[in-house]
């Protein structure tokens, strides 16, 4: 999957900017499109940095693995004093005729002994094992932020639209708060000439009333909408967002073939379990490799410096080839075997687990793509058919044709149809992305942009 790494950059840097700018002006709104949504949650989702975190963790192992690759060079120094009384009235003997028996005193002992060594591990069948398996489980790790990137994109999708969705709404509601005080203003008209009963202002009042409660409830709802998105793109609270993108029509390109392996087996979390299982296969062979001895390569060069009173002075090199084996280590070397096959049989039942859910993943969504497309056109069709009833009921009820009850009646079904076609819209869109996140068709969001 391709990402492009400068228009994100430069898309992220102008969002950070306009919050700067936002917050020095003491404003509390910023402007966003679905674009930058996606660009701010891959660098701030705080699920997306965790798994960065994890990988960068992984990337770290692999590296501390050439351990048992490369050579490993220490210098070590040493600087000695030795001051005892065994230094002390040394006793000795002075040339001369005769030979004179005198006392020196010889300390203290001082001295420098410094040292270079190389060691070069020639067979260790353990870290070579070790090695392949953090290759395994960084790529797994890269695979599996890949993954998190998808879902990432896919819940900002949802948030972003649900959130749009949600102003939708709040614009429907207060629409029908002014078909409901148009309905009680005709009401109060009729009644004011004796042409309908008191109870029909009633009646129309009650509606009002229901609607203005209608409408605090759906504003609320875009501030928990926004909320959440927020929360998803990793921002503070305190900062509203103008979501700049309207909610598109659904895409009517739905799949006409069943599901093939071949779209399951690119989907990255599936192959970040195979890393996995290799990892796993790895782990195994690592563990075997107990019972083989280890053969290093050492070098060492040492240069020795003694004061008084041995005035010593010498330097020299060691080459050796050691050889470190432990065949037996009180059955932890059968252990870790044990443990390592566990972890294999976990991983390899974790894989099979994973295919099998990606097929009824896949079948699900495809199903429920095709279904809420079928309900979103119905549902469109359905606010043309309850608009047109609403008009002729008004106009019915102004004649005396028809009575209140038919008209609030016509205009909760209005209502109610255009809320079913903003709802199906949504479901419609994120049944579609989650389609292609179930069978890894393309980046998901792409045929929104």
């Amino acid at each position: 999957m391709k990402r492009r790494c400068w228009p994100t950059f430069v898309l992220l840097l102008a969002l950070i900017a306009v919050a700067a700018v936002a917050n020095a002006r003491g404003e509390t709104e910023a402007r966003l499109s679905l674009q930058q949504a996606l660009d701010q949650a891959r660098a701030q989702n705080p699920e997306l940095l965790i798994q960065r975190a994890d990988q960068a963790r992984a990337e770290a192992v692999q590296r501390q693995t050439l351990q048992g690759v490369l050579p490993t060079l220490s210098v070590d120094a040493t600087h000695l004093r030795l001051d005892t009384s065994l230094l002390e009235d040394v006793p000795g003997l002075e040339p001369g005729l005769p030979p004179v028996i005198v006392r020196r005193d010889l300390g203290p002992l001082e001295g420098q002994i410094v040292g270079v060594q190389l060691i070069q591990p020639l067979i260790n069948l353990g870290a070579w094992n070790a090695r392949r398996q953090a290759e395994r489980q960084t790529a797994a790790a890269r695979l599996s932020v890949g993954r998190a990137e998808d879902e990432v994109a896919l819940a900002v999708i949802e948030g972003y639209f649900g959130a749009r969705t949600a102003e939708r709404q709040v614009t429907a509601e207060r629409r029908g708060l002014a078909t409901a005080e148009r309905a009680l203003r005709q009401a109060e008209g009729a009644f004011a000439e004796g042409l309908v009963p008191r109870v029909d202002v009633l009646r129309a009042r009650t509606r009002v009333l229901d609607m203005e409660a209608r409408v605090a409830t759906a504003e609320a709802l875009v501030v928990s909408a926004q909320a959440q998105l927020r929360q998803v793109l990793g921002l503070e609270g305190g900062l509203r967002l103008q979501l700049t993108d309207p909610v598109p029509e659904p895409s009517g390109v739905l799949p006409s073939r069943p599901i093939q392996a071949e779209w399951l087996a690119e989907r990255q979390d599936l192959r970040a379990l195979e890393q996995t299982l290799g990892a796993a296969r790895f782990g195994v062979r690592r563990a075997r490799a107990a019972y083989v001895p280890d053969v290093n390569l050492l070098l060492r060069y040492q240069d020795i410096d003694l004061d008084r009173p041995l005035d010593l002075e010498e330097s020299g090199w060691l080459v050796a080839v050691n050889l470190r084996w432990t065949p037996f280590a009180g059955l932890a070397q059968a252990g870790a075997v044990a443990e390592a096959r566990a972890r294999e049989h976990e991983a390899r039942a974790q894989w099979q687990a994973l295919r099998q859910r990606a097929w009824a993943e896949a079948e699900s969504a495809q199903a429920d793509w095709q279904a809420e497309w079928i309900g979103w056109q119905r549902a469109s069709s359905g606010v043309e058919e309850a608009e047109a009833a609403l008009a002729l009921t008004e106009g019915r009820y102004a004649e005396g044709l028809d009575d209140m009850t038919s008209l609030l009646q016509a205009q909760a079904e209005e209502l109610g149809a255009i809320t079913r076609e903003i709802n199906a819209r949504f479901s419609a869109l994120v049944a579609a992305e989650r389609y292609r996140l179930a069978v890894a068709a393309g980046e998901p969001g792409e045929h929104l942009r």
